[in-house]
């Protein structure tokens, strides 16, 4: 029997209390990752059940990206409002139906003939395409809104190219012809005051400056004096009044601002104390076709090229093409006009798609999800409409595997009450879009926690900060969040947040989501590696 000397019995006795403590190791990790899920889950349950949420109807499913596991799931496959969460479905379709690249393009037609004199003897067609940035406008995390100005660069571009054709008079009028969108110009159970402001712009396949414009009031110099007004750009229609006065320094804004019911006339009320700065409020533009016209024959006559004829707009009403109260595409094809090529006069392209995809999320552009939905139904059905977009949402989601979920479309941005989605159903297109071949595309799109967007402003110094990218939704009683989210141990989450029927204030929801996010971000789901793992090696 060998003999054991004194120095090497301690050493033993360490080696084997060290391989005992790693067997335990060993067999807690798996529970410490459970404890660590419970505990996730649990802190999700208590929140939503605090007194200020607890009334809410709140719907949410976090899953694991790698392996599909449900993380956690709350109503998650009930319905509910989404809010601006639907421009996560148009801006997937849009990519994978059209690409990153794809362009619009809107032409300018002859309508008669140009002779040796460049006099247009008929009418000139600017023919809307559906593109609805052409400003070309690229999104700026500094900048929220297009600048808008006295004149577009689209219209001076399109008159600079007529003006290069040589043509010097036209002898009819300027048309804008919108036949390639049915004359649909709000999405289905907008509210009504939605249609007076910006966000609620009316969707055409024609658009200038987002089909927006803007009133400033500036104080005069004097109290008493009337407020100064100015209108960019100018407006025909609507005619904007203003009845505000100057009041004395040091008060506050009383400003109130309405328009009749025709929305031709739109009035200014109130007071503007003195030495304040400019206040200035964007308003929708009411007939945003006749508005490009408009601006296209004012621009020509800039340039002394005058115009004989008016502005006037080529529609195609909905009455006109429907038939079992769905659209012909028969009636349809009868009713659109088709310009010959070797009419083309000039034409403007778009910036590629995925510019105006970036905006369209994180800026939540209402009116660029609604003219983009309108024009995957353009591309694919012949004309774009509500029932044609639809449609193609409706196929894409098939592709996606979320054909059998109940859900319901009224619009392309998010502003109708009558959209309905389930939060498994935008966790499952949100882990199809990670597959996609655009996936890098789609999330580049994303705003990103305390970083961009509309998430600029939230989760800053949380865990979530820059970990967190994702959709937000807010209506009148509905938060929404929706995205991917990454943990401090690299685990990446879908997860889709929605709460309907909120009693509290919109920021006391979004506190509540953010929290969620921080806790998604905070949390760690996998198993740290055993002792002398390779990850350890140089």
């Amino acid at each position: 029997m060998p003999a054991h000397s004194p120095a090497a019995a301690p050493g033993r006795r360490w080696a084997g209390a060290a391989l005992l403590l790693l067997l335990i190791c060993r067999t807690l990790q798996p529970a410490l990752a459970q404890d660590n899920g419970n505990s996730f889950q649990e802190r999700i349950a208590s929140l939503l059940e605090r007194p200020r949420h607890r009334s809410a109807f709140w719907g949410l499913q976090i899953a694991r990206l790698d392996n599909r596991e449900i993380l956690f799931a709350h109503n998650a496959g009930k319905r509910f409002q989404p809010a601006s969460n639907m421009k996560l479905l148009v801006a997937a379709a849009a990519l994978d139906l059209w690409g990153p690249d794809h362009r619009f393009r809107t032409p300018v037609f002859l309508e008669g003939r140009l002779d040796d004199q460049g006099r247009v003897m008929g009418n000139l067609v600017l023919a809307g395409r559906g593109d609805p940035n052409p400003e070309r406008r690229l999104y700026d995390p500094e900048e929220k809104d297009l600048p808008i100005r006295d004149s577009s660069p689209f219209i001076e571009g399109l008159a600079d190219q007529l003006e290069e054709r040589g043509i010097r008079r036209v002898q009819g009028d300027i048309v804008a012809d919108t036949t390639f969108f049915l004359d649909e110009p709000y999405g289905g159970d907008w509210e009504q005051e939605d249609m007076f402001w910006h966000y609620g712009a009316p969707s055409s396949a024609l658009a200038v400056f987002e089909n927006v414009f803007r009133i400033s009031l500036s104080p005069g110099q004097a109290s008493g004096d009337p407020a100064l007004l100015e209108v960019t750009p100018p407006q025909q229609s609507p005619e904007v009044v203003s009845r505000v006065g100057t009041g004395r320094p040091g008060g506050k804004p009383d400003i109130r601002i309405g328009a009749d019911r025709s929305g031709s006339r739109v009035t200014l009320l109130g007071s503007l104390p003195a030495n304040r700065p400019t206040l200035a409020y964007a308003l929708a533009v009411s007939e945003p076709a006749l508005n490009a016209a408009r601006y296209l024959k004012a621009s020509l006559e800039r340039r002394g090229i005058p115009v004989s004829g008016r502005p006037r707009v080529r529609a195609l009403e909905p009455i006109e093409v429907l038939e079992d109260r769905k659209i012909s595409l028969e009636k349809v094809r009868e009713r659109q006009f088709v310009y010959p090529e070797q009419q083309e006069l000039a034409s403007w392209r778009s910036l590629p798609l995925i510019d105006n995809l970036r905006i369209l999320v994180k800026s939540s552009r209402n009116l660029y999800g609604e003219m983009l939905l309108r024009g995957l139904g353009a591309e694919f059905a012949g004309v774009g409409s509500l029932q044609t977009g639809r449609q193609v949402l409706e196929a894409f989601l098939e592709k996606a595997g979320i054909a059998d979920e109940p859900l319901d479309f009224s619009d392309g941005s998010g502003l109708s009450r009558t959209n309905l989605l389930t939060p498994g159903s935008v966790v499952r297109l949100l882990h199809y879009m990670e597959r996609h071949p655009r996936a890098e595309e789609f999330r580049d799109c994303l705003p990103v926690a305390g970083r961009d967007g509309t998430l600029k402003g939230r989760m800053k110094g949380t865990a979530a900060e820059g970990r967190v990218l994702a959709k937000t939704g807010t209506l009148k009683f509905v938060s929404s969040l929706a995205g991917y989210a990454t943990s401090l141990d690299g685990t990446r989450m879908a997860f889709s947040i929605m709460a309907n029927n909120t009693r509290s204030s919109p920021r006391e929801a979004r506190r509540a989501i953010d929290a969620i996010c921080a806790l998604m971000a905070a949390s760690r789901w996998k198993e740290p590696p055993p002792a002398g793992d390779s990850q350890q090696r140089p």
